[in-house]
């Protein structure tokens, strides 16, 4: 039988007691980077694909819808879909998954002017109006698991979204597709611009 040393066994049991001590991986270095010898190099980040962006002569925060694409409300959630054929043309509507009786009301606003013959609603079943300059689309409906919506084309981009269901600008999502990475994505603001592509 072979015995170990006090000094062996005190390591075997503290590295049975306290586990590997592995350094963790700090992550990505921000600072400047030396080449060996030439300039310090600082490395400038890449821009967040289909990150937020200010939009319009609002400045207001919004995003790049990509053209022609689908989206969808997600399964077990509430809320607005933005979709867009890259000429002007946009299709919004709103629905909720779980057939409640929310009611989904907003505002779509443009610094141009939206042709007043292609503004339409997806449905027949919402209350679309469009103001006297052609400058804003006041909507409202409760769709429960319907789809409701409303079709329009805008002389320029970006539009403007000020959506509420049940009074409240929160509690629900804003759903696109990104015209950078083609993912499904959920505005991280309302109100909210969009422009295409």
């Amino acid at each position: 039988m072979r015995h170990l040393s006090k000094i062996a066994m005190v390591f075997t049991f503290g590295l049975a007691a306290a586990g590997c001590f592995v350094p963790t991986d700090p992550g990505p270095y921000n600072g400047p980077v030396h080449g060996g010898g030439g300039p310090v190099v600082t490395p400038t980040p890449s821009p967040a694909l289909d990150a937020p962006v200010a939009l319009g002569l609002r400045g207001m925060p919004g995003y790049h819808v990509a053209a022609g694409a689908s989206s969808a409300l997600p399964d077990g959630d509430l809320g607005f879909v933005i979709t867009a054929n890259g000429q002007g043309g946009y299709r919004v509507t709103w629905s909720d998954t779980y057939g409640s009786a929310a009611h989904f009301s907003g505002q779509i606003t443009t610094d141009g002017y939206f042709d007043a013959n292609q503004v339409v609603g997806y449905t027949g079943a919402e209350y679309i109006t469009l103001s006297t300059d052609s400058r804003v689309i006041t909507f409202d409906s409760t769709p429960g698991s319907y789809v409701d919506g409303v079709d329009l084309v805008s002389s320029t981009d970006p539009i403007y979204l000020d959506l509420t269901v049940d009074g409240a600008r929160s509690g629900f999502g804003v759903y696109f597709t990104g015209a950078q990475t083609g993912a499904v994505i959920n505005s991280a603001y309302v109100p909210v611009a969009f422009t295409s592509p």
